[in-house]
């Protein structure tokens, strides 16, 4: 049997089935009618977006929540505006991405505060575990990141960070933005790995300790920061902010 056809075809990526529960049923207006206060706690400028910008991000919101199921544990407030508020920090990490829902996971784990995790033996406010699909959360810590939106950290932010990681950074990763995505996780390394660029970057205390635990906390912290420290960011590690929103197709990076 000769072979016919694309070999695109059977090489491109393609998303695994919706485990979507999200129970509304809404239109991209809707979105942004009912929700637009809770995507501008992840998303500053969204209200000051023209009309037809603030119409894509809500419908990838949505398409979000069609993709990814909730999951509420040990008796969670989960609400609406608190799954919209998750699926829009998702959604501000791959603003730059064209394919920008992805596999590595199919649930977010959502609970009320922190968590022991036996197979780490440790207790975390979020996780990331491939091998349940999972991004897990504290909502007490999501809700305090939110809030105090210029402190550097942000719970989503970094377990989705490590999500994308892991999607990536496969050897043989399929989704069509995955060797940009490598190039720009080598090149931070790489900058890091500069004596004299580490040295500057401990003294001047702009990264927290945990950041040094291994390249994906690493990524998963430059990534926080570039959203919330922006101004800093630019102004003291040029070269760094760069990679960082390259890596990630940011449309502020030209």
């Amino acid at each position: 049997m000769f072979f016919t056809g694309s070999r695109l075809f059977y090489d491109r990526y393609r998303l695994n089935s919706p485990k979507g529960n999200f129970q509304l049923k809404l239109t991209p207006e809707q979105v942004i009618y009912q929700f637009a206060g809770d995507i501008a706690k992840v998303f500053p400028i969204f209200n000051q977006l023209p009309h037809k910008f603030k119409l894509n991000f809500s419908k990838r919101v949505l398409n979000f929540l069609n993709q990814y199921a909730f999951v509420e544990k040990e008796n969670v407030q989960l609400t609406n505006a608190h799954k919209v508020t998750v699926a829009a920090s998702y959604i501000k990490l791959t603003l730059g991405y064209r394919q920008y829902l992805i596999n590595t996971f199919d649930k977010v784990v959502v609970y009320p505060t922190a968590q022991y995790f036996p197979h780490l033996d440790e207790t975390h406010t979020g996780h990331f575990n491939p091998k349940r699909n999972a991004v897990m959360l504290a909502l007490d810590e999501f809700e305090h990141d939110i809030y105090y939106n210029n402190d550097g950290k942000d719970l989503a932010l970094h377990e989705f960070t490590h999500a994308l990681c892991f999607e990536m950074l496969q050897t043989y990763a399929k989704h069509p933005d995955a060797e940009r995505f490598k190039k720009g996780f080598r090149l931070i390394n790489e900058w890091m790995a500069v004596p004299q660029n580490k040295a500057k970057i401990v003294q001047s205390g702009f990264l927290r300790a945990y950041a040094f635990t291994d390249r994906l906390e690493l990524v998963s912290i430059l990534i926080e920061l570039f959203f919330e420290k922006e101004a800093v960011f630019k102004q003291h590690f040029y070269d760094l902010y760069v990679y960082v929103g390259g890596m990630i197709k940011h449309p502020k990076i030209k």
